[in-house]
């Protein structure tokens, strides 16, 4: 008998500018701080938590 779990994924906004993130993974059973650079995409995932961190589109900050 296979039991599947929900995966729960946070997104957090970030300006359209940043070039890297921070995450601990929040809480008390975080994880080790890392820094995630964006390059040239919109979006990463940490690698660690799951938690995804979205540029927002510049049109949007205006």
């Amino acid at each position: 008998m296979s039991t599947k779990h929900a995966s729960v994924t946070t997104i957090v906004q970030v300006d359209a500018e940043e070039k890297e993130v921070a995450c601990d993974g929040g809480g008390v059973m975080g994880h080790p701080l890392v820094y995630l650079p964006f390059g040239k995409k919109n979006s990463i995932v940490c690698y660690y938590c799951g938690k995804r961190f979205q540029r927002r589109s510049s049109e949007a900050s205006s």
